[in-house]
């Protein structure tokens, strides 16, 4: 076994642990218990989507459980609090992708206000993952998100990654909305003649339905493409 599977493994028990153990974790999402206890036991690597489903159900990000919680920044009190000796923003391994990690808040709920983005950091993400999506390198970023409105789909406090080519809701998916210094992520539904509907996940929030002319002014700053998982 590898160490980078062994530390992972350790970190993979600990959260299934915490969570109710191996049997309440199967059930929850989905994983075949004899599968997920080869996982905790180091003896396989879980595929992107068994590892997105196990980090939906126990409520951790995938990049905690991959990388570890310490390796990267927290957001507190709807800020990212990024450390100056926070990692590199370059990496050696060719498996790995470097993206920016923007200053820009991303709310789940009422707007946020901004100020003018700019680039923290960069946070490592698998360059296979990336193809998987289709995104090439150049058109990602990642968003921090404050809010509770898209859970359980993005969670509070998530790092969401973002393709900034769509410039207009073209088609139904999660979104990154500009109004004014306001930046908000909501899923889009495009109704009857182009109408736009803005939906919140979260079943206590309501929709929000934009005429066509509105719609049609909607600014979109990009398209959430992964928040622990493929979306």
């Amino acid at each position: 076994m590898s160490d980078q599977l062994a530390e992972f493994a350790q970190r993979l028990t600990h959260v299934v642990n915490g969570k109710g153990g191996l049997t309440a974790v199967s059930a929850g999402s989905d994983v075949p218990l004899s599968t997920l206890g080869r996982y905790v036991r180091g003896e396989s690597e879980p595929s992107a989507f068994r590892l997105a489903a196990i980090s939906r159900f126990c409520g951790v990000s995938v990049e905690e459980l991959v990388f570890g919680a310490e390796a990267y920044p927290k957001l507190t009190a709807g800020f990212i609090d990024a450390p100056q000796n926070w990692g590199s923003d370059s990496s050696d391994d060719p498996d790995v992708v470097m993206i920016p990690l923007l200053e820009v808040i991303a709310s789940a709920g009422p707007g946020y206000e901004n100020a003018r983005p700019y680039e923290l950091k960069r946070l490592p993400f698998p360059r296979t993952w990336l193809q998987r999506l289709g995104l090439p390198e150049k058109y990602a970023r990642f968003l921090g998100i404050d809010g509770d409105s898209m859970e359980p789909t993005i969670m509070d406090g998530w790092i969401v990654l973002v393709d900034i080519r769509p410039k207009h809701a073209r088609a139904d998916g999660i979104y990154v909305l500009v109004d004014g210094p306001n930046v908000r992520v909501k899923r889009v539904a495009i109704g009857w003649q182009n109408a736009i509907v803005l939906i919140s996940d979260n079943e206590r929030y309501q929709s929000e339905t934009l005429s066509p002319p509105d719609a049609e002014a909607l600014q979109v700053a990009g398209r959430v493409v992964w928040a622990g998982g493929e979306i």
